[in-house]
């Protein structure tokens, strides 16, 4: 009796050993080249075997020990010479046996480049607007003879904004810069329109009117291979409200803080559902 209680037990852990198990499937691209393939990317992840992509771009990892659901914190992709256009999106994977995972590259210093350039044009945009609000500000001063005090104050108030101009740029300049050109949304190629226009204004404006937490929230639930898990959506909010930490930046503490209230709701429900 000993015996056949010992063998069903060992029954049980090889069952729940082979169920604790996920095989990720995935591609890797090179960005802006109508999909080109990119061969020998090494994929891996601690306690997997690495593996590479082969000539059409696609790579198979298998990983002991996890299950779907799970967040990929350690998970390492890489290839001399080249770098990640969508890290973020790399960083919030989950693993699922239902996804076609997806890794863009480029050429290293492509987006720092890239980033460069946006900022650049930005940044004369932001401060040719600044010279000629600061000389309508002296002209309006010498013509009305406004006080010094209120002089001093309307110039801190335009330092401000400048200021504040110049973090949002930042941060835009870097999320424009991983704008892939072979799978623009429409508001993307909106925005990338503007941008190389020199009206950056209008580009940031036309992301913050989409609604991208909202957005971002969506493809959060859409990436979660248990569709109504909400254990699963409460991970990836507190994963993202992490990268936001360390972003920093009035942007990023704006939709940390519309994350934070999506979270506690989550919470309460999934109290609920307990």
């Amino acid at each position: 009796m000993r015996k056949l209680l010992l063998l069903s037990a060992l029954c049980g852990l090889c069952v729940f050993s082979v169920q604790a198990q996920v095989t990720l499937k995935g591609v890797a691209v090179k960005m802006n080249s109508a999909f080109t393939p990119v061969e020998g990317v090494e994929v891996v992840m601690q306690g997997s075997v690495p593996t590479l992509t082969d000539g059409a771009g696609t790579f198979i990892l298998k990983l002991p020990h996890m299950e779907p659901g799970d967040l990929l914190f350690d998970i390492r992709i890489s290839k001399q010479g080249m770098e990640i256009v969508n890290l973020k999106e790399v960083e919030q994977w989950v693993a699922s046996e239902d996804i076609l995972y997806k890794v863009v590259l480029c050429p290293k210093g492509y987006i720092e480049q890239s980033r460069r350039k946006f900022y650049n044009i930005g940044k004369s945009h932001y401060q040719r607007e600044y010279e000629r609000k600061l000389q309508e500000l002296r002209m309006t001063r010498e013509l009305q003879q406004a006080d010094a005090a209120a002089f001093e104050q309307e110039m801190a108030r335009l330092s401000q904004e400048y200021d504040k101009r110049m973090k949002l740029l930042d941060y835009y300049a870097d999320k424009f810069a991983r704008i892939n050109k072979d799978e623009l949304s429409a508001m993307e190629r909106q925005a990338l329109a503007l941008v190389e226009k020199g009206d950056i204004d209008g580009a940031i404006h036309i992301y913050e009117a989409s609604g991208i937490v909202e957005q971002f929230s969506n493809k959060m639930a859409q990436r979660d291979s248990l569709q109504h898990s909400l254990q699963t959506t409460r991970k990836l909010i507190k994963q993202q409200l992490m990268w936001y930490e360390k972003e920093g930046g009035s942007a990023s503490q704006e939709k940390a803080i519309r994350l934070k209230q999506a979270l506690q709701q989550l919470e309460e429900k999934f109290k609920q559902n307990e």
